[in-house]
């Protein structure tokens, strides 16, 4: 029993692994009812959180797979996703969603079937799937067949079994189905072979890099209305533009309130007040705190400033707090003190930087601030006053606890050689003259127990923030958004223009701010939108539909491209007539020689099928090398930007040996590649081909 009890754990692990894979293909009704809430109300409009060419997908079934999504994430991280990695996880079941239903489309139209012979043969078949066979194979590579039909013919795993099959069933589907649409994808032998050259074949070149923006001056190129207009009708599909907005906004930003820190605090209090009445500390720490215990002894420098400072100056046994650090409220128990090796001091300095060369200046200076600074004067308002640090007005000149090596080493040797209370300077780095302070030297290291509690925003004050977008939106809609803006005191931002399917800049990835921009009129007013950041109230500031960008506004851009071809056929002419010299035997070199715009390079064993810095990406030169025999020099070639004149010094010959053992391999991933492209094609084709609303942005903030 305790063997089939293994079994039976094993294929809950298993098909908990597996519906993980395949979630997407065991929802909604197009797959199965793996909820049991189906009812007949889901064709209700307000109930769909999408439709795919008319027909609907219920929230409820939606949000069960988001949920189980999140649960299995919750399990591999161990918390809670954050808000954007759930809008990550909604946007991805979407699109598995839609991506699933176009292929139940296709598989129906196609009369694609699996049949239950088929299930059977692949479960129980002398080859099980390869995540089944894994779990019942040893770390020698044995598959268990007894165990694995102990496990599948247990009645106890009957329930999983059935899903499995239907899962199964719905891979197999899946299958068939790529491999109708992949049916005529092939890859031909010169395909193959070519990759095998690219690869393999060594090519020893010199060749000449002829630069058109250096060889053919601006002057000497002019470009008429007529020659722009005709380059713009021939490249017209160059200038097709989506229909694009631009939003105006108020953002109304999610962060933790007074009240959300009193609620802390007064939490952490009231620890506090139990540990004086004499609870346990450390047990109500494993219990309160975020942050799990650790037993490392800290240095000086490595807590928090406050933190440090009432830990180094508590005893064994004291608690001390609550303190209100940057992450959040802490309180802490004193478990013991050591002695390091490392001695750290804690010290201010007052910083006088060398302006250009006059450092005679600098040191005058720092001497009047040390003669201050040991007279009495109040040594932070020297470093407020005189400190060209940054952040000297606030910081006053402090700078911590620290170690030997962590300043610049005149200042350290310095630091560390003065006693505490004592003032030296001025001292000279590379940043200036310093003069210091010596506030203290320690080598204790401390144990803590912490009690760390972050100050976390409430469901109360998300919805406050919430609310008070939504008093301004509809504010803006009665007095006008610029005046509500304006009475309010907020702040105005703009989006840049964007399509309907991208992210908006400033505002993130939500799918309602794209639907309010392109379904509204310019000047409507949103509610509140959900953001990366908390809420924003958008109004549309612009409105450019889906078209081709006129003439006018491109022609300058076109005008740089006429002028550059221009500049390429004249740049040949150069090259041709350059060419003329060249004598029989001659270098590439000595066309080079001196001039300007012109340059050689020569490479020994270039491979075209693998970049390198020096090798130009251009597929007009690597289709003038391949063509070149050993010894002859290429006519003027245009590339995408330069011109070249190549000469084929050397050739490696095609092993036809290594060739036809590679042969297989070559064929197997250029097919698998091609597949995968065509595939891929063909589904954002499909995608294109049907009506898709998402309304999720109904469901979720």
């Amino acid at each position: 029993m305790p063997l089939m009890t293994r079994i039976r754990e094993s294929m809950t692990k298993i098909f908990a692994i597996f519906a993980g894979v395949f979630v997407v293909y065991i929802v909604l009704d197009w797959g199965m009812d793996i909820t049991g809430r189906k009812d007949a109300n889901r064709t209700v409009d307000a109930q769909m959180v999408g439709y795919i060419d008319g027909e609907g997908i219920p929230y409820r079934e939606f949000s069960d797979i988001v949920q189980q999504n999140i649960d299995n994430q919750r399990a591999q991280a161990g918390a809670d996703p954050e808000e954007s990695q759930l809008r990550m996880i909604r946007d991805q079941v979407w699109s598995s969603l839609v991506t699933e239903k176009l292929y139940d489309t296709e598989i129906e139209r196609l009369g694609i079937t699996v049949s239950d012979q088929e299930i059977i043969d692949a479960v129980r078949g002398d080859t099980p799937p390869a995540f089944l066979r894994t779990q019942f194979t040893d770390s020698t590579g044995a598959f268990n067949r007894a165990a694995y039909d102990a496990a599948i013919n247990d009645p106890r795993n009957k329930a999983i079994m059935v899903n499995l099959e239907r899962a199964i069933r719905q891979q197999r589907l899946r299958e068939k189905l790529q491999s109708v649409v992949l049916a005529g994808v092939t890859v031909a032998e010169g395909e193959v072979a070519q990759k095998f050259s690219d690869d393999n074949i060594s090519y020893q070149t010199e060749f000449l890099t002829f630069d058109p923006s250096v060889l053919v001056p601006d002057s000497t190129v002019t470009a008429s209305d007529e020659e722009l207009r005709s380059y713009y009708d021939d490249h017209i599909t160059d200038y097709k533009v989506e229909a694009i907005r631009k939003l105006k906004y108020v953002a109304f930003s999610l962060m933790a309130s007074g009240n959300d820190t009193d609620y802390v605090r007064q939490e952490i209090e009231d620890i506090l007040r139990r540990v004086r009445e004499g609870a346990d500390f450390e047990e109500l720490a494993s219990t309160n705190s975020t942050t799990p215990p650790t037993d490392v002894f800290f240095k000086h420098g490595e807590l928090d400033p406050l933190k440090e400072t009432a830990a180094f100056a508590a005893k064994v046994g004291d608690v001390v707090g609550p303190l209100l650090e940057r992450d959040g409220y802490h309180a802490f128990k004193v478990l013991e003190f050591t002695t390091g090796k490392e001695e750290f001091i804690h010290a201010q300095h007052v910083l006088i930087r060398v302006e250009g060369t006059d450092s005679a200046a600098a040191r005058t200076k720092a001497l009047d601030v040390l003669k201050k600074a040991r007279a009495g004067d109040d040594f932070g308002s020297l470093a407020a006053q005189y400190s060209a640090e940054p952040g000297a007005d606030v910081r006053k000149g402090d700078l911590g606890w620290f170690a030997h090596a962590r300043m610049v080493k005149p200042f350290s040797d310095a630091a560390f050689a003065a006693k505490v209370g004592q003032i030296i300077g001025p001292v000279r780095t590379e940043f200036g003259y310093h003069v210091i302070k010596i506030h203290g030297r320690d080598k204790r290291e401390v144990k803590l127990r912490d009690i760390h509690m972050p100050i976390e925003m409430s469901p109360k004050t998300q919805g406050e923030v919430y609310q008070k977008a939504q008093d301004f939106a509809y504010l803006a809609r009665e007095n006008g958004f610029d005046k509500e803006v304006e009475t309010a005191n907020h702040k105005v931002s703009e989006t840049p223009s964007f399509n309907r399917e991208g992210s908006v800049a400033g505002l993130g990835n939500n799918r309602g701010i794209n639907r309010f921009a392109f379904e509204g009129a310019l000047g409507d007013i949103s509610d509140a939108l959900t953001t990366n950041n908390g809420y924003a109230v958008c109004a549309i500031a612009e409105i450019k539909e889906a078209g081709v960008r006129p003439f006018d506004d491109v022609k300058a851009s076109i005008e740089v491209l006429v002028k550059r071809e221009k500049k390429s056929g004249k740049t040949v002419d150069i090259a041709a007539s350059l060419l003329k010299n060249l004598k029989p035997g001659d270098s590439l070199r000595t066309l080079a020689v001196g001039g300007n715009g012109v340059r050689v390079d020569r490479i020994d064993a270039l491979k075209v099928g693998t970049a390198t810095a020096r090798v130009p990406r251009d597929p007009a030169f690597t289709g003038a090398l391949e063509s070149l025999s050993a010894g002859q020099v290429s006519k003027p070639v245009a590339g995408n930007r330069n011109v070249f004149v190549i000469s084929l010094l050397n050739k490696s010959a095609f092993d036809s040996t290594l060739y036809n053992a590679q042969r297989a391999t070559i064929f197997t991933e250029l097919l698998e590649q091609k597949r995968e492209r065509y595939f891929t094609e063909w589904t954002e084709k499909l995608r294109e081909s049907v009506e898709i609303l998402d309304k999720r942005d109904l469901f979720y903030r």
